[in-house]
């Protein structure tokens, strides 16, 4: 969720929310993108406040919300802000330019921690590259550093959000 930071967050949430339950999906987890401090306004404590209010709103709904972000972003929005209410998960994303021959090493070694984050369940390494004659980003994940909540059961509806649980 790439969040309007000048609107309602709680709303913005709801909406994504009630479309894709609409749309039949079942959400488990939804990633916050708090990147772009520009787009930011310069008020960390009001983007704190922001970024618990919609973590609570998904939490409401039994959603695990997890950030996306790095740790100059994070420092910018929030201060470096290091307690949040809601928000386990963190994707980082750790690239020096766009394009394959830019890529950070598609692993974790060079993670430190910040915020709320003692470790990330996964990591964005790469940006703008062709794959299969598609441009996309690349990332590396820990499919079972968190466990929350149990099993899928029976539901046959299409899932959002497994990153990072188990």
């Amino acid at each position: 969720m790439t969040p309007d930071p000048l609107e309602n967050g709680t709303q913005q949430f709801d909406r994504l929310y009630s479309t894709l339950k609409l749309c039949g999906y079942n959400v488990r987890s939804v990633w916050l993108q708090v990147t772009s401090p520009i787009n930011w306004p310069n008020r960390q404590k009001r983007n704190v406040d922001f970024i618990n209010r919609i973590t609570a709103k998904a939490d409401g709904y039994g959603i695990v919300m997890g950030i996306y972000t790095n740790h100059y972003d994070w420092k910018e929005i929030t201060g470096g802000a290091v307690s949040l209410q809601k928000a386990k998960l963190l994707w980082y994303w750790n690239v020096p330019n766009i394009g394959p021959h830019s890529e950070d090493p598609s692993n974790f070694d060079n993670f430190r921690s910040f915020g709320p984050w003692k470790w990330p369940v996964a990591k964005q390494f790469g940006q703008v590259e062709p794959v299969c004659e598609y441009i996309a980003n690349r990332n590396i994940y820990i499919p079972s550093k968190v466990h929350i909540g149990s099993g899928i059961g029976k539901d046959v509806s299409p899932h959002i959000g497994f990153i990072g649980l188990e």
